[in-house]
């Protein structure tokens, strides 16, 4: 430090300024009519000191408003920050009567008219609350407008000066009315309920001006802790804070005795939660909100964003395609839209770009509020069985190997347990992969599983798009048995949508970009994309997958071009799936019901992948793909990989792999005393099929591998259901 700069600090008057500061807050101590006057007049040098230091602000001049999203083709899907509520558009401030702009004052900050926007009696009173362990807010009405629209993402130490000096240059450009209007349609009620006009129709199902003074304070009272003052789910804290806020309000001259006796004497009673309008799409508008809350365009936290998102009066242009979204929901509601009927949920993504041209979670979202398109987690089944193919090929194995598919074998790695295809599946003697993948022969897959390991397929799986967390590496994987999270139409339809792409997996998504009120690009997606298999390890793959549509498991899926795709079923028919492709779209669809149970009787048929999913399926792509130009679907020889035949003599080597027995779990097709029923899955196809047929002009090899007792060292066994075919 140089002389200079030792002798200005020496120079600085700290003991006047020490001597002044005590003898304010003396003054405020001892004299209490001035605490006010004081306290005031110290917020308004704080904020005159801090002016040269504010940073530039956005233009208040225009009313918060909801934020309005187009489809792909530019229509116009809804408005969205109002939850799909009536009457919660942004208010302006006349139209909120006095009653109900004092109770928000009385809870939040009752000097806001007088103070020059720092409230320092305040933010002392909250310090010396919180040592005491109590909760107790300092912010005046300014700082939480500078908090929500700039430093609600931060948490340094400096976030609180940052806030005060926002909080400068808002009180010097703006007038009291204009900051109090802001703060009122954007602050957070709580339950979704952004706005003033929102929580009033949330919560009393009216609009501000028709609040009761003391519905007026319940919202008020709200603020301070949202989420957890609820006067539905936590009424008797909410009612003790609404109390205060009333008392308050008389305490300012806002409120008379009679009418506070009144309004503390009236019953806090919240009406049922509201269903939103569903509106068009509502799964997907879902899906955008969530998508839109982890963009940094909008804010540093998701609880700016979310607030920006809501009444930043944003156009936010979307991946959705209506004809898609429409043919899916005509389908659902024509095939399974009685009551009683199992749930459906259908996602369409484009391959090699990752846009969701349709989220469709059900037809009940209005009551449910939940989105099990991208959401919700569930068994696989069969549907699984292309990662064990890939996992092989990865290995080397040549599809062109046969295997044994006689039913009931015992296979060594995988316990003393006969394991069992499908009920009147003929798969006795030799079958190729190709072939025992079309008709979804779980032994082979079984045997398959054990030679390249659990840990080899979830890599391969993982590699496609399906997240870490929807299961571990465990022998029941080898028939989609997931033990942990599951998955949902949107990771299977991304991942099959990989097979189409040559073998690139794209990230899905629904927002192409977000342009602001005055026209400026906040925001422009960028794929997100990397190589999950080479073109012709998916080139290979997508011979058997065509199949699965011409003569196996899927027929009902056929749509008249290029095709693939795979079936899926879980024990007792409890999830169903047809998850397939074609080079322009991938379409994943489940059906099953949203507390699982088995569906042995839906109009007349048990469900499985080949019925419902797969003519949902064929409905869905019928209609999105009409006009387009009919392409072909990539296919490779095997001869392109330089894979090697497995037989007996050149089988994978590994000790008896134990650990991969599914000691607790009952194999699709075993005869069980459990409650847990084996899987069944119907086909269209004849029982008679065409063995060892192939695009390829190679021809298949007949060795024939009768046992495969070795497997590659896997993980332990889950105890989840096992799926089947």
């Amino acid at each position: 430090m140089t002389g200079a700069i030792r002798h200005r600090i020496h120079d600085w008057p700290w003991r006047r300024i020490f001597a002044a500061t005590v003898a304010t807050i003396l003054a405020i101590a001892i004299v209490p009519p001035l605490r006010r006057a004081v306290s005031l007049a110290i917020g308004d040098v704080v904020l005159f000191a801090a002016a040269p230091f504010a940073p530039k602000i956005a233009d208040f001049s225009q009313l918060p408003t909801s934020t309005r999203l187009t489809a792909a083709d530019g229509s116009v899907i809804g408005d969205i920050g109002s939850g799909g509520l009536k009457d919660t558009k942004p208010i302006a401030l006349r139209d909120v009567p006095p009653r109900v702009r004092n109770a928000v004052m009385a809870a939040e900050d009752k000097d806001f008219y007088h103070h020059g926007g720092v409230d320092p009696a305040a933010v002392t009173r909250a310090a010396f609350e919180t040592l005491r362990g109590h909760s107790e807010g300092g912010s005046t009405i300014t700082q939480q407008v500078a908090k929500i629209n700039y430093t609600a993402g931060e948490h340094t130490v400096f976030r609180k000066i940052k806030e005060l000096l926002y909080a400068s240059r808002l009180e010097r450009k703006y007038t009291k009315d204009q900051l109090l209007e802001r703060y009122l349609n954007q602050v957070y009620f709580g339950d979704g309920a952004y706005g003033i006009a929102a929580a009033s129709v949330n919560y009393f199902g009216v609009p501000p001006a028709k609040l009761s003074v003391s519905q007026a304070a319940v919202l008020a009272g709200k603020i301070r802790a949202p989420e957890i003052l609820d006067p539905r789910t936590n009424p008797q804290p909410m009612k003790a804070r609404r109390d205060q806020v009333l008392r308050n309000m008389q305490k300012q001259g806002w409120l008379d005795k009679p009418a506070l006796t009144v309004a503390l004497a009236e019953p806090m009673v919240a009406q049922p939660r509201p269903l939103a309008s569903a509106g068009l799409a509502p799964h997907f508008v879902s899906y955008v909100e969530r998508e839109a809350k982890t963009l940094d365009a909008l804010g540093g936290s998701p609880a700016t964003r979310a607030s920006q998102l809501f009444t930043g009066g944003y156009r936010i242009e979307t991946t959705l395609d209506p004809k898609t979204f429409n043919a899916t929901v005509a389908s659902v509601q024509a095939r399974l839209g009685a009551g009683g009927d199992p749930t459906t949920a259908v996602a369409t993504v484009k391959p090699g770009d990752g846009a969701i041209r349709s989220l469709f979670g059900g037809l009940d979202f209005a009551s449910t509020q939940f989105d099990m398109s991208s959401r919700g987690g569930r068994q696989a089944g069969s549907s699984f069985k292309p990662f064990v193919y890939l996992a092989a090929l990865r290995d080397k194995i040549d599809p062109r190997s046969t295997f044994d598919g006689t039913s009931g074998r015992v296979i060594p790695c995988y316990g003393t347990k006969p394991v069992n295809n499908y009920a009147g599946e003929d798969a006795s003697g030799a079958i190729n992969l190709d072939d025992a993948l079309a008709h979804s022969v779980n032994v082979v897959f079984v045997d398959l599983g054990c030679k390249v390991g659990p840990k080899a397929v979830l890599n391969a799986a993982n590699d496609a798009g399906i997240p870490d967390g929807a299961t571990t590496a465990q022998g029941a994987i080898f028939l989609g048995g997931l033990d942990r999270d599951g998955v949902n139409a949107l990771e299977m339809a991304s991942a099959f949508a990989t097979f189409a792409a040559d073998g690139v997996y794209t990230q899905p998504y629904a927002i192409t970009r977000i342009v602001d009120r005055k026209g400026k690009v906040v925001y422009q997606h960028k794929v997100s994309a990397h190589r999950a298999f080479s073109a012709d390890e998916v080139g290979v793959l997508n011979t058997p997958l065509q199949k699965v549509v011409k003569e196996g498991t899927g027929t009902a899926a056929n749509i008249g071009r290029p095709v693939a795709g795979k079936t899926g079923t879980t024990q007792d028919n409890v999830d169903a799936w047809f998850v397939g492709y074609t080079p322009d779209l991938a379409t994943g669809v489940w059906v099953g019901h949203a507390k699982p149970k088995p569906m042995r009787n839906v109009h007349g048929r048990a469900v499985t992948g080949g019925s419902f999913p797969a003519q949902i399926f064929s409905d869905v792509m019928r209609a999105a793909e009409k006009g387009m130009p009919v392409k072909q679907l990539h296919t490779t020889s095997p001869d392109a990989l330089g894979l090697h035949m497995v037989s007996p003599e050149t089988k994978t080597s590994a000790p008896t792999a134990t650990s991969l027995v599914p000691t607790s779990v009952t194999l699709p097709g075993e005869t069980t005393t459990s409650t847990t029923r084996r899987p069944r899955e119907t086909t269209t196809s004849t029982t008679s099929r065409p063995r060892n047929t192939t695009t390829s002009s190679t021809t298949r090899s007949t060795t024939s591998t009768t046992s495969a007792p070795g497997g590659k060292k896997g993980a332990s066994a889950s105890t989840t259901t096992t799926n089947g075919p």
